[in-house]
Order: structure tokens, then C-alpha cells, then sequence
């Protein structure tokens, strides 16, 4: 499915090619359906009667399928240089999935089709990001991750909307949620169509394969230790809602809580992409994880709803401040021919440090308490953190020595 074309790269609007603008919306689509499910399985998986390890293992499974492909895809588009394909695979994969968990009801099979789910987001998620940086110039990468983050996200705040006003119809049953989730085929159906129709496979450069063989800088590398250790010890997005359930938000409201930190997070992401092409991307990401600390430090303790309000709008500018900067400075630091393999190998080692985190700190919260749990997160955090600024301040130096 390659359909070279060069106006892939045409602009539309400032700096921001027409296949990077359809990309992004494709996101939108495929993140309603998503975040039409995401939000609202938590509390279904509670009246199911799971516990928190499983709920933990569950969005695990998602998570370590989603880092296998990734590793897969990435390298493998890298070699083919077809990153549509790819991403039309992945997207149609996790839009099948995504309502049969409408007719799910035992572990084994939610888990499967979370599994699943991990397998078609990983997939097209490494791919999609190289896709992104093809599509823009070496001085827009900023602009135009934060654009997609931008409309990206925008789709995730429709989902728990969408949920939200079906639950608020139905009152939260269970077959309240099955309703939610069958309601996510649409969105994912909109999506494929923008693919298959919309995208196109940017014009190819001149392609050095032996660039697929040079090893990727020790920025790459220091960036991918400072960011899994981070996320090695994050609190999932399960149990951040579920936290806001105990501190006594109903269950009917939980997806307009997420509706509202994810808006957050999409109206922050493209003036922040623009803001990293001048500043730089690595101050904003390292700022990013100061402040995740300190939303995770918040939730360690016992908080009132006002609080917990707060807390989480600091979440969806730890978002903000993170994602697209963190795709965009990927692209910054290794070559066109790697880019498919850079995302992957990041988002595989950041993936598994997820899965080992979720299932661990799911059962620090069962065996002990969530403070416990919390306070745990925020020290990982805090590591993170103290590892990127190092990081920073060698980047700096070493760019003071090439200018004297």
C-alpha cells in the first residue's frame, strides 16, 4: 500500500503537511473508540468483581503486546520503507477488538482482547510516528507532533464524553458498559477509511541502508534509561481512575474526569510542539516528569475531591508536556533511515518497564495501600526526572564545546 505521492509533504496551514493533518485525524477517530473503552473498563472489570492486580495485568497485557510489535513493525517498516501499511494493520486490528469487549465477560477472554487490542496499536504505533517525522521538515518536528498529539487527543476527550452520557442514560450497569463499548466499531470504521483513502506514503529520500546498521547516538539511549525507569514505576491510567473512584468521584463521572484531563492535554500539546522547535524538546520533557512526581505525591495521600480535581489537570499537562516532545525529539536525534527503528526500540523498552510497573505497583496497592503504592510511583518519578536533567546539562555543555 505504498501510494508514493509528494504532496504528502505539501503544507497546509503553518508547517503542517496535509498527510500529517490526516494522520492526526485518522488518531482522533481510532482514540474516540479507544478512550470510549479505556475509561469505562475499569469500573466494569470492579463489577465483574476483579482486583486490582488483575485490573493491573490486563492494561499489562495491552501494554507488553503493544511493546513486542512496536519492536516488530518499526524495524520492518524501517527495512521496506512502507509505513502505511503498517499503520492501517495496527488500526484495524484494535478497531475490531475494541467492541467485542461488549460480549466479554470471563478474565481469559477480556484479557485476549486486550492482548489483541496491544498487538494492533503496536503495530501502527512506531510506524505511524516515523510516518509523522517523514511528513514534516527536520525544523517542524515540534509542530507537527504537537499537532497530532493535539487532534489526537481531542478523540479521547469525545470517547468519555460519549461515555459518560451513555451512562448517565443507562445508569453504570453492566449492560450500561457493554453499550460503551459496542458504540467504539464507529469511530474505528471512520478511521480505517481515512487510511485507506487519505494517507499517503511520503515521497522516499534518498535512502542509505547502511544508515540501519550505525548505531543510534548515546542521547537515544540516556533518553530511553531516563524514561523507562521513569515509567517503570508510573501508576497506569486504570488506576489513576480508580483512585479518584475511592476518594469518592462516582463511578457515572469517572469518564468526564478523564474527558477533562485529556482536554487539557490536547489543548496544551500543539502550543507546546511549537514552543519545543524554539526551546528545545528535552527542557519540556524533563519539567514533565518534576511534574508527574508531584501529582503522584498528591494522590499518596488521603484528598478531597477539590484536590483530586487539581491533581489530575497537572496530569494532562505531564501529558502535554511529555508525548509529542518526546516523539519530536526522537526524530530530532537519529537519522530519517532509523526513525521506524528508534520508536521502536524506545516504545518496546518503555513498554515493558509499564508492564512490570502496572502489575507490581496493582499489587503494592492490594498487599498495603495506595499511598504505598503512590509514594512508590513518585520516587520513580523523581529518579526519571534527575536522570533526563543530567541529561540536559550534558546536551548543553556538549553544545558549548562545538560552539567555542
Amino acid at each position: 500500500m505504498p501510494n508514493n505521492h509528494p504532496s504528502a509533504q505539501r503544507s497546509v496551514g503553518q508547517h503542517v503537511s496535509r498527510n500529517v493533518v490526516i494522520i492526526a485525524f485518522v488518531a482522533l477517530f481510532s482514540g474516540w473508540g479507544q478512550d470510549l473503552v479505556a475509561p469505562a473498563l475499569p469500573a466494569f472489570l470492579i463489577l465483574l468483581g476483579f482486583n486490582h492486580a488483575s485490573i493491573g495485568f490486563i492494561d499489562g497485557l495491552l501494554q507488553s503486546a503493544t511493546s513486542i510489535f512496536r519492536f516488530v513493525s518499526g524495524i520492518v517498516s524501517d527495512k521496506y520503507r512502507d509505513r502505511k501499511t503498517f499503520v492501517f494493520l495496527g488500526y484495524a486490528l484494535s478497531s475490531i477488538t475494541r467492541p467485542l469487549l461488549a460480549f466479554a465477560s470471563s478474565l481469559p477472554f477480556i484479557a485476549g482482547l486486550r492482548l489483541l487490542d496491544g498487538v494492533g496499536k503496536g503495530t501502527k504505533d512506531a510506524p505511524r510516528d516515523a510516518l509523522v517525522a517523514d511528513s514534516s521538515s527536520d525544523e517542524t518536528h515540534g509542530r507537527a507532533f504537537g499537532f497530532h498529539r493535539f487532534i489526537d487527543t481531542a478523540g479521547s476527550v469525545f470517547g468519555p464524553l460519549m461515555a459518560t452520557g451513555i451512562l448517565f442514560l443507562l445508569t453504570p450497569t453492566l449492560f450500561a458498559y457493554r453499550v460503551v463499548f459496542a458504540m467504539a466499531a464507529i469511530p474505528g470504521m471512520i478511521a480505517l477509511a481515512l487510511i485507506w483513502f487519505g494517507v499517503r506514503e511520503p515521497e522516499k529520500k534518498s535512502f542509505k541502508a547502511k544508515r540501519l546498521r550505525e548505531p543510534f547516538p548515546w542521547t537515544f539511549w540516556l533518553f530511553t534509561a531516563g524514561t523507562a525507569v521513569a515509567m517503570l514505576t508510573k501508576i497506569n491510567d486504570a488506576l489513576f481512575l480508580v483512585r479518584a473512584q475511592d476518594i469518592g468521584i462516582p463511578p457515572t463521572w469517572i469518564p468526564l474526569l478523564f474527558a477533562g484531563f485529556t482536554l487539557i492535554y490536547a489543548v496544551l500539546s500543539y502550543p507546546i510542539g511549537i514552543w519545543s522547535d524554539r526551546i528545545g524538546k528535552l527542557p519540556l520533557i524533563t519539567a514533565g516528569w518534576l511534574v508527574m512526581a508531584c501529582v503522584e505525591l498528591g494522590f499518596a495521600y488521603e484528598s478531597s475531591i477539590f484536590t483530586a480535581l487539581i491533581l489530575f489537570a497537572f496530569f494532562g499537562l505531564f501529558y502535554a508536556l511529555t508525548e509529542g516532545s518526546g516523539r519530536a525529539f526522537i526524530a530530532d536525534i537519529v537519522s530519517t533511515e532509523q526513525r521506524g527503528s528508534a520508536y521502536a526500540v524506545f516504545h518496546t523498552i518503555v513498554g515493558l518497564s509499564v508492564i512490570v510497573g502496572g502489575y507490581t505497583l496493582g499489587h503494592v496497592w492490594d498487599v498495603m495501600s495506595s499511598g504505598m503504592a503512590f509514594k512508590l510511583s513518585a520516587m520513580g518519578s523523581f529518579v526519571g526526572f534527575a536522570i533526563l536533567l543530567v541529561m540536559l546539562v550534558l546536551q548543553r555543555r556538549q553544545v558549548k564545546q562545538k560552539t567555542t
